[in-house]
């Protein structure tokens, strides 16, 4: 069972990184890609506005991007990326359904959670 809060926006909201080149850049690439407008994408920094949604810690989302679904459902990690991915309906997002199966999913998790820790050595 996942984690849930209380939602009344039909937009799923990403919280990323705003002060990772790499996670603003992908933020970006998700902003060109959002012809739905179905993502609000929030840098986590914005304290204010991560306060309505108590779940959430800074310190969590630090580590990696979190997304709230519009039915309340908490998704992070790799779990979000694909989520995502799959959200956007990009001609590539059956890959995001392939691998959120296992034993895909077994990889894609530790591989997001080392890149998500050196993500500042990737790009500047």
């Amino acid at each position: 069972m996942g984690i849930f809060v209380e939602m009344n926006v039909p937009k799923t909201i990403v919280f990323y990184d705003g002060q990772c080149p790499m996670c603003v850049g992908v933020s970006g690439w998700l902003a060109r890609l959002d012809h739905r407008e179905q993502f609000t994408l929030v840098p986590y920094q914005n304290t204010q506005f991560l306060a309505n949604y108590p779940a959430l810690s800074p310190e969590a989302c630090a580590k990696e991007l979190h997304l709230i679904r519009p039915d309340g459902r908490i998704q992070h990690g790799a779990d979000a990326v694909l989520e995502i991915w799959k959200q956007t309906g990009h001609w590539s997002s059956f890959l995001a359904r392939l691998f959120l199966l296992a034993p895909f999913i077994w990889l894609a998790r530790p591989m997001y959670r080392l890149i998500a820790r050196y993500r500042r050595w990737f790009i500047g």
